[in-house]
């Protein structure tokens, strides 16, 4: 066998306990009963070291020494040594025991975390959260950086990515998107959300979902939708890319938000080939492209006029009493600026205000500079820095979010680079399709969904960030796209001049 079939037979070994460690992952979430946490934690704990001594392998590291050097590999090849020779330089730092004894603590502490969120008692969660902290502290350290431990995690998730350049590009941001909410509240004539108060039957809703996700393309014989607290997307291996989703029985939106918000997730991978899959390329560019896709969905799309005008009478046929209710009324009702507590239910201006307080807040947890447990108190004091409300408990606040609970230290700026991200590639598509407006309304929203598959989702993680914005809109990120597209929308929905 030559070095580049045994180190595709590696990946594969790699992979299969990938999707094995994805497929209970997604059980726990979903169907596993609340008594399974202590042995599914040892089950997922192993299969994690398993996973992890591939990653270093000593085999590995040969290979892909030979591999760096040679010319003769495809553009999809060279991608994946330069990740897996990346990855396998930070993991070697990490002794085996640690990985293990993480993720054993890993599942232990999300279910802490549901615990403590249903209870509102941030004191049931703190525990397990100080040691989770404590970890991506240590593993900041094993990894390596220059400026700030930060650094290192953001690393993972948007590769490049630094406590410098994020906050090079929130301090402008915010600058621009807190005056601007704040002139839609002084100078603007909210929308009405009477449209869409009620009272909505949940198993309504999740047929509403449904037919949100065919709209899109969702291929439901490579997938499921099931419910959960805190929806996610999982891509258990090609051909097997599950979504979740929750509902409330007083707001309609916010399952259909949901259910298009993850099905974007969803499409980008189901729009890779099974060659990425293969050479482990299946996470996307990064995390902050990932949620461009989600973004894309949910407001360019969903948040639409256009949408809305198709998508009137297919709710009407679900719900009867939006049968008089105009497109005009439902695409303004669902276009509300208002600030909130939870990040997941924030408008377009607002939510960006949410990862920047949880950036800020994660930085300075692992830098040591803000302790777990002072935590529910920083939270509502940046929550009134940022938007001007206060969290009337923790659920509402410093409890809301899973992901400190799995120890993604890191992931929250991916949101916000997402919606960067999105705003400045929806300049393309419009310059690319014309008439998109008009076959969206008419029901065509597979010409966005086939756009999205040709620039984004059929090269997954060939490409960096910045190559893959380069190829796409000839310049790497720029904020102030995003910027123009809410001012200029929502000051057309508020009526300001």
């Amino acid at each position: 066998m030559d070095t580049l079939t045994d180190y595709r037979e590696h990946l594969k070994e790699m992979n299969i306990i990938s999707s094995a460690l994805a497929l209970l992952s997604w059980d726990q979430e979903t169907h596993m009963p609340s008594r399974g946490i202590m042995a599914r934690s040892q089950v997922t704990g192993r299969f994690a070291k398993n996973l992890f001594e591939l990653s270093i392998a000593p085999e590995l590291g040969e290979t892909l020494k030979v591999l760096e050097k040679d010319d003769s590999l495809t553009t999809e090849e060279q991608a994946s040594v330069r990740d897996m020779a990346k990855n396998y330089h930070r993991q070697k730092a990490i002794p085996p025991a640690l990985i293990e004894e993480h993720a054993t603590v890993q599942s232990q502490s999300q279910a802490a975390w549901a615990e403590a969120r249903e209870k509102d008692d941030f004191s049931l969660f703190q525990p397990l959260l100080t040691k989770m902290v404590d970890y991506a502290r240590r593993f900041a350290d094993y990894y390596g950086y220059e400026d700030h431990p930060y650094d290192a995690l953001l690393e993972e998730f948007e590769p490049g990515m630094t406590v410098k350049k994020l906050a090079a590009i929130i301090a402008p941001l915010r600058e621009q998107l807190v005056p601007f909410m704040r002139r839609l509240a002084a100078d603007g004539t909210p929308p009405s959300t009477t449209p869409i108060e009620g009272t909505f039957d949940v198993d309504r809703q999740r047929e509403l979902a449904l037919k949100a996700l065919q709209l899109i393309g969702y291929d439901f014989d490579a997938g499921a939708l099931d419910d959960v607290a805190h929806p996610f997307t999982t891509a258990i291996a090609f051909d097997d890319v599950r979504v979740t989703n929750r509902y409330l029985g007083n707001q309609v939106t916010s399952g259909l938000f949901g259910a298009l918000h993850e099905g974007g997730h969803a499409l980008y991978n189901q729009g890779m080939p099974e060659n990425l899959y293969q050479l482990r390329l299946d996470g996307g560019s990064s995390n902050g492209i990932h949620e461009s896709q989600s973004r894309m969905i949910e407001n360019q799309l969903g948040r639409s006029l256009p949408f809305w005008k198709h998508f009137q009478p297919v709710l009407a046929g679900i719900f009867p009493q939006f049968q008089d209710v105009t497109p005009e009324a439902l695409y303004r009702a669902v276009n509300v600026v208002s600030p909130s507590f939870v990040r997941v239910e924030a408008d377009e201006v607002t939510y960006n205000l949410h990862i920047m307080l949880r950036a800020e807040l994660e930085a300075g947890l692992i830098a040591g500079e803000i302790q777990v447990a002072d935590l529910p108190e920083r939270w509502n004091d940046a929550m009134d820095r940022y938007l001007g409300v206060t969290p009337p408990n923790d659920t509402l606040g410093v409890l809301q979010d899973v992901h400190w609970s799995v120890g993604y230290f890191g992931y929250f700026p991916s949101y916000m680079l997402g919606n960067l991200f999105a705003s400045q590639m929806a300049v393309t598509i419009r310059q690319d399709i014309p008439d998109l407006d008009e076959r969206i309304a008419a029901g065509d929203a597979r010409v966005l969904i086939d756009w999205l598959k040709t620039h984004v989702h059929q090269l997954g993680g060939v490409y960096q960030p910045d190559d893959l914005m380069m190829r796409i809109t000839g310049e790497t990120l720029d904020s102030s796209h995003f910027v123009r597209y809410v001012e200029a929308k929502y000051s057309q929905i508020y009526g300001l001049s």
